[in-house]
């Protein structure tokens, strides 16, 4: 991430006074083996409110609504299932009224996955991405996730994040914005890129900026477009890091396992690719990421950066990560600004 300075450009090195910074949390279940809602979501999600209260913090939640349709529609037939949306809205409602920004998060594989008496969700992730769909099913699939977020937030939603970063083309899923009222975007990772049997995304070619308008391609800036992007902040990570994560998560596995009880869509190769190669990654407050935290502030901070945008996932934060996030709080809380991204468009 370079900000909204070039390399070159003496601007780049001056150290500004405050940065916004975003704290967004991808709020949902996992998508491999899907876990329960109240360790992947409802508890860790209480630690989360605990330190925005204690700081006032806000925190962005991208929240899962094809989760949220798919309770409703398959509540009817499941009527165990109640408790579980019930507790999931009533969350929601809460982290609103504390200041917290709920926002839009679209993973479609909803639209194939359902809720088994005694057996829970069954999870098909075979159309994972938006470009899997043709642009009559997005333009459903928007109207229902949305009227879904809505009907809890009694707000209108205007930001969104795709799930999985998969939102190319961008042409499939441009009318949707326009006529749902989709204004600001968080999807983009500057020079990340990612292509295999569930996931694609390239935005090798993103602007490196904190914050840029665009039109019709998510990587192409315009000055004139309707859109507002804010990438979440990116860096490259030596393996080492990636031994000690894992390391560190064999010695204390109670301080450093997720809050989730559920399992990823399984990656071939991940592993071993980060264990023995530098790797570019999003900024992230998951478990041992948040280490990574004072560092990238004061990397941003001295280009002169306006924005620094974290994303997180209540089901991957940790006992060691909740307290490195509220380190991390606590002491630049006085210093900087946390933020929304309503609050920034406002």
């Amino acid at each position: 991430m370079e900000g909204l300075f070039s390399k070159s450009s003496k601007a780049n090195r001056k150290t500004t006074s405050h940065l916004n910074i975003l704290l967004t949390l991808d709020y949902e279940l996992y998508f491999g083996t899907t876990g329960s809602a109240e360790k992947c979501m409802l508890q860790p999600t209480e630690e989360l409110r605990r330190i925005s209260k204690t700081y006032g913090a806000p925190m962005t939640y991208f929240v899962d609504a094809g989760y949220l349709w798919r309770m409703e529609v398959d509540v009817e037939q499941n009527s165990e299932l109640d408790i579980e949306r019930l507790a999931v809205h009533q969350q929601i409602k809460n982290l609103l009224a504390e200041g917290n920004e709920i926002a839009l998060h679209i993973h479609p594989h909803w639209e194939d996955s359902y809720y088994q008496k005694g057996k829970g969700w069954v999870m098909d992730t075979e159309r994972y991405k938006l470009a899997d769909f043709n642009e009559k099913e997005i333009d459903s699939i928007f109207l229902r996730y949305k009227n879904a977020l809505e009907s809890v937030t009694g707000q209108t939603v205007s930001v969104f994040r795709a799930g999985g970063w998969c939102l190319q083309p961008f042409g499939k899923v441009k009318s949707a914005f326009e006529k749902y009222g989709i204004k600001v975007d968080s999807t983009v990772f500057n020079d990340g890129y990612n292509s295999n049997e569930t996931y694609y995304y390239d935005f090798r070619n993103s602007p490196e900026k904190d914050c840029y308008r665009f039109s019709d391609d998510l990587v192409k800036e315009d000055a004139n477009g309707d859109f507002t992007e804010y990438p979440i902040a990116s860096e490259v990570l030596h393996p080492l890091f990636f031994w000690c994560l894992f390391v560190w998560g064999r010695l204390l596995p109670k301080r450093h396992k997720g809050f989730g009880d559920g399992f990823p869509i399984a990656v071939k190769g991940f592993r071993k690719k980060v264990l023995l190669n530098k790797s570019l990654n999003c900024v992230s407050l998951d478990g041992y990421f948040a280490t990574r935290l004072p560092k990238v502030l004061r990397k941003k901070n001295k280009k002169g950066d306006n924005h620094m945008v974290v994303i997180g996932h209540p089901k991957a934060c940790t006992l060691y990560s909740l307290e490195r996030l509220e380190s991390f709080v606590k002491r630049e809380c006085k210093r900087h600004n946390f933020t929304t991204f309503q609050k920034l468009s406002d």
